[in-house]
């Protein structure tokens, strides 16, 4: 089968189309015919060889799928072959004709919804439910999520507006700024990031603070704090060494929350959890949220496109058109 794969730890010249030998699925698994992959930034980290992303190499990045099953590992129940579904493939492997997902990663997708857009949920949309219930966001919360941009961005958007914030700031690059989400107050993460982000809220303190850039920004980050603020980190897409976290004594002191997000390392230890979460996103589009189509591109612009989100040239969601 044809697959997007990582030769080693490095750049762009260590991706290539290889043609290898399709997996099959073991106890617990699905095989899943591939007709939409997604791209998303921890491809890039996994790529970079950041610990944690990719288990061996070489490695076929991909973690978010749509397609049809093919077939059922040992004990799977709830699936039949011919399913559409879509999964996370939390061990990557999306980007290729065919990949195996654990079953509890798993969702059938629901009628109306097109599978291009249902691509999308398992990673992104998942991902923007789950640090909205981790942060414990409450109406009339004042929010900044350091990066907006990208499909994680543009999901946090449409989530957190249902919660009808106070103020909705996104950090943004200047290049990115004008394609940044519509409820999104821009807020330019340059060397003045911490006051241009309270400035877009009023000049106010924030209730709730979703970080993944690490490094000098999240350094930053308490102290845009209100009393009684939660921040919640999810990523260090900055490559930084992660900075010192508030002490005890100034978590008491200010009534402060903080906490980490990994929807990876969370499907790896407890699938049933991000199961739910999936779950949880297409509850929500019975109730009016809407799943945006994303950008659909051919195979033969995979590579390019992987290569444009590492250089932050790829604003929004893009998903892989792998077969027809």
């Amino acid at each position: 089968m044809k697959a997007i794969q990582f030769s080693a730890p490095g750049g762009p010249e260590n991706v290539a189309e290889v043609d290898i030998a399709a997996p099959a699925p073991g106890a617990g698994q699905l095989a899943i015919s591939v007709r939409f992959a997604g791209l998303n930034f921890v491809d890039v980290l996994a790529r970079r060889g950041a610990p944690g992303y990719a288990g061996s190499w070489p490695f076929v990045p991909g973690m978010e799928v749509g397609g049809e099953v093919a077939a059922l590992g040992e004990g799977v129940s709830g699936f039949a072959v011919g399913d559409t579904v879509v999964a996370f493939t939390v061990d990557g492997g999306g980007l290729a004709e065919t990949v195996v997902a654990e079953a509890g990663l798993a969702a059938r997708v629901p009628d109306g919804l097109a599978l291009e857009a249902a691509t999308t949920v398992p990673l992104t949309w998942a991902t923007a439910v789950g640090l909205a219930r981790a942060a414990h966001v409450a109406a009339e919360d004042r929010i900044l999520v350091t990066g907006a941009g990208g499909g994680v961005g543009d999901a946090l958007a449409a989530v957190l507006a249902l919660r009808q914030p106070r103020a909705l700031v996104g950090g943004t690059s200047a290049r990115s700024a004008g394609s940044l989400a519509a409820a999104y107050r821009p807020a330019i993460r340059d060397a003045d990031f911490a006051a241009n982000a309270r400035k877009a809220a009023d000049d106010a303190p924030f209730d709730v603070v979703l970080e993944s850039i690490g490094g000098d920004v999240s350094a930053a980050m308490p102290g845009l704090l209100a009393p009684g603020g939660r921040l919640v980190s999810y990523g260090a897409a900055a490559g930084q060494p992660d900075p010192d976290a508030p002490t005890l004594a100034e978590l008491r002191r200010n009534n402060w929350t903080t906490a980490g997000f990994s929807i990876i390392n969370r499907a790896r230890g407890d699938a049933a959890a991000v199961g739910a979460l999936i779950a949880g996103v297409f509850a929500l589009t019975a109730e009016g949220l809407a799943i945006p189509a994303p950008r659909v591109i051919g195979w033969d612009e995979a590579i390019e496109a992987h290569v444009a989100q590492a250089e932050n040239r790829s604003p929004g969601k893009t998903v892989v058109a792998v077969q027809g």
